[in-house]
């Protein structure tokens, strides 16, 4: 029998069993199921699991994948049936495993080679001339490390090499235009990893890096960055809120709380590598312990930052969302109700707009496109990373010089 005629076979079972719900144990019905929270494959009645494994590879395949290119997650589950057949009533066995794609553990490039990639970028031999107090802000949002879709890892990682030294000439740049700027302001936004499961459906099937890695190549890139932009500038502050992506997550729910992120995890590490260097004595991390949300005063100007994901009400827009989140941090009084200019990711596009004397600054991302959202909407946007400059004049906006690198 073809694998087609087997696959027919375990639909029509399916079908049957609506109407028999005593032809298969609920929850063993045949077949494939994915989704980002449970995905496996079931193989109905069988009388050893080699014959289960034929019949996963055949549901696989037949949903387009090729069966080689995933792997069977242990423990296998089994369990016995009764079942009515022309033979009479027999015992037939059942069974059931989670399934994931091997892509998350292999990568499609040479890990080596993007490791040597990422030390392509040369240390910067420039001396600090300015004098004047002026800061540059560059927000790191929504890198989606390990994401397969568009260029996948390889062309996220080419653009944040590429952006490193990018900053670096856009300072110089500046700076040649009359910009005193002897101050560096990162913001981690979110979602620097794509995360392994539980976020949308089929995530574990596309995915290229492991948790590990994805955690791994965005910390490199991080160390990598501030290690050629500290010796630009006389202070670095490097501050970080946690995004959905980073959480850990359980029936698409994340059940740990808000700090235990590895968005906040990436950079608790990067503060560790940079503390054993005194070179970078003038760099600080302002990483939060359990909080979504942070502020900072830059020159008398006031920065928030959240990753977005908690701009729930309020509209059928992003920047809605954000207006009413604002009002009720005002309303309640926070530390973020104060804010000058709130800096935000999560929705993958650049958006800037004033609301009163405030600034909502909304940044793109860096990864190469969602094939669902576009697929669902028809809509992608621009790859990049959000830079500007803060400065604190009266009856003016308190940034300028904005660009995306």
């Amino acid at each position: 029998m073809s694998g087609l005629d087997e696959y027919a076979k375990a639909v029509r079972s399916v079908q049957n069993a609506k109407a028999d719900k005593k032809e298969h144990p609920k929850g063993w019905e045949p077949g494939v199921v994915l989704n980002g929270g449970k995905s496996y494959v079931a193989s109905g009645p069988v009388k050893s699991e080699k014959e289960a494994r034929k019949k996963w590879d055949n549901y696989i395949e037949l949903l387009g994948f090729n069966a080689d290119e995933f792997e069977i997650i242990e423990p296998v589950h089994v369990r016995t049936w009764d079942m009515q057949t022309p033979e009479g009533v027999q015992r037939m066995f059942y069974y059931k495993a989670d399934v994931r794609s091997k892509k998350h553990l292999e990568n499609d490039f040479d890990f080596d080679a993007l490791v040597k990639e990422i030390k392509k970028v040369k240390k910067p031999n420039r001396k600090l001339k300015t004098k004047e107090n002026g800061s540059m802000v560059v927000c790191l949002s929504d890198w989606q490390m390990g994401k397969r879709d568009g260029d996948g890892t390889e062309g996220i990682v080419k653009r944040i090499t590429q952006m490193i030294p990018d900053v670096l000439d856009r300072v110089k740049e500046l700076r040649k235009a009359g910009n005193p700027i002897n101050k560096l302001y990162v913001f981690g936004l979110g979602d620097l990893v794509e995360g392994c499961g539980d976020h949308y459906a089929m995530q574990n099937f596309s995915v290229e890096l492991d948790q590990r890695r994805q955690e791994m190549v965005a910390r490199r890139l991080l160390v990598k960055a501030l290690k050629e932009w500290a010796p630009e500038f006389d202070k670095v502050v490097v501050a970080c809120v946690p995004g959905n992506h980073g959480e850990n997550r359980k029936n698409g729910k994340a059940f740990t709380n808000w700090g235990d992120n590895m968005d906040v995890s990436i950079f608790d590490h990067a503060q560790e590598i940079l503390a054993e260097n005194k070179a970078f004595k003038h760099v600080s991390f302002v990483i939060p312990d359990n909080e979504l949300y942070l502020t900072l005063d830059i020159d008398g100007v006031i920065l928030g930052a959240a990753h977005g994901h908690q701009f729930r009400t309020g509209g059928k827009y992003s920047h809605q969302k954000a207006v009413a989140w604002l009002s009720g941090q005002a309303f309640g009084k926070t530390d973020a109700g104060d804010v000058d200019i709130l800096l935000s990711g999560h929705y993958h596009h650049l958006f800037v707009i004033n609301e009163g004397q405030r600034t909502l600054m909304q940044a793109p991302s860096v990864d190469g496109g969602s094939e669902w959202f576009e697929s669902l909407s028809g809509k992608n946007s621009f790859s990049g990373t959000l830079t500007f400059t803060v400065k604190n004049e009266d009856n003016k906006l308190p940034w300028d010089n904005m660009q995306v690198l």
